[in-house]
């Protein structure tokens, strides 16, 4: 298994370090750390702040990612931001603070990254409450994913934001982003396949439903990962097991790699699915340039 390589579309952190907050140092060390455990790739993933916060930290990983396309390092190499904030249904809050939340209109997109806009790749979006921002961020190639949604439909979106988690459940009468995203070949589910997020079972269903080359392994790591302490997240206390005081689950407290070597070890996907669904569909989905693809090769 150690030349399984692995893309993560969807990380908070890790090693103690909050992607929201992380500076220029202790971002670079956590690259150099995922990069050891084969991680490639990583789309870092912010949730809801100020838009003074959120550009702030956009700037540092537009940095980053600048000084890696010139020269490349033994360090992860940063493919674009995930905002999986602001834009979120305030029913479906989940860990995150709803009243930073707003409508998902291509003004609140422009005055939340400002002069960052590039370095977005990943936008999750309540559909339900859109009034402009998906059409505009799919004529400006950035992925659209549906999540922390009541919605019944999908709308444009290209994807699902950890799909199962922070949306309706599939009901035998109702319609919803959740069974829409199983039953639809043409969009990509992301699964936080942790056996706590998804247990077995469920994935089992996802296999039987979704073709494999749809299937986006993530991690969805919190900063608690690869860290034996306390920390805060979205503003609460968060504990070694994921959660917070209210028993309330926020991410995974796994990186990539450990989620993909327990599939392996649990007989629940072979070696060669891991290989698609951790990393080669991550390629395609992204729609990486050619010298991206070559730093995340070599």
């Amino acid at each position: 298994m150690d030349n399984l390589k692995f893309i993560d579309n969807h990380t908070h952190g890790a090693f103690g370090i909050n992607f929201n907050y992380g500076n220029y140092d202790e971002i670079k060390t956590v690259l150099k750390k995922l990069y050891r455990l084969n991680i490639k790739g990583i789309c870092p993933t912010l949730v809801g702040e100020s838009n003074e916060n959120i550009q702030k930290q956009l700037s540092i990983f537009e940095k980053i990612k600048n000084e890696q396309l010139k020269t490349p390092n033994n360090e992860t190499f940063i493919i674009g931001i995930h905002l999986e904030g602001s834009f979120l249904s305030k029913e479906k809050s989940g860990i995150q603070d709803k009243n930073v939340f707003k409508t998902p209109t291509i003004t609140n997109f422009k005055e939340l990254v400002g002069k960052y806009e590039k370095i977005i790749k990943i936008v999750t979006i309540a559909p339900e409450n859109d009034i402009d921002l998906i059409d505009y961020l799919n004529q400006n190639n950035i992925i659209t994913q549906a999540g922390h949604s009541v919605g019944k439909t999908l709308k444009n979106c290209k994807g699902t934001t950890h799909h199962f988690n922070a949306m309706n459940p599939i009901h035998h009468r109702n319609p919803s982003i959740a069974l829409e995203g199983l039953i639809n070949d043409n969009i990509y589910c992301e699964i936080i396949a942790d056996l706590i997020h998804t247990n077995i079972d469920i994935i089992k269903l996802i296999l039987k439903t979704k073709p494999k080359d749809k299937i986006l392994l993530i991690s969805d790591s919190l900063p608690i990962a690869h860290f034996d302490n306390e920390i805060i997240f979205c503003n609460k206390k968060i504990y070694p097991n994921g959660k917070d005081e209210n028993n309330t689950l926020a991410g995974s407290i796994k990186t990539l790699d450990e989620i993909c070597h327990n599939l392996i070890k649990q007989n629940v996907l072979t070696k060669k699915d891991i290989k698609k669904m951790a990393f080669e569909n991550q390629i395609k989905y992204l729609n990486l340039t050619d010298s991206e693809i070559d730093i995340l090769n070599s």
